[in-house]
């Protein structure tokens, strides 16, 4: 299973992004701490390790995904 780390820019993008990916089966997190901890530093050291992909925002995202 894929797993997506993301935080959404508005309450709307969070609705988006969290009812389409859980209907594609992809897990996601969704950050919404001020500072991040454990689980949401290792997510951003495997994609700056090249072990994971970054998207700026949703349509960037639905580019990658093939969507």
């Amino acid at each position: 299973m894929t797993t997506i780390l993301i935080k959404p820019k508005s309450k709307s993008e969070y609705n988006l992004l969290t009812r389409l990916l859980k209907k594609m089966n992809i897990e996601i997190q969704v950050v919404e701490e001020a500072l991040p901890n454990y689980e949401t530093m290792k997510a951003i050291e495997d994609v700056e390790n090249k072990n994971g992909v970054r998207a700026n925002d949703a349509q960037d995202l639905f580019t990658k995904l093939g969507i």
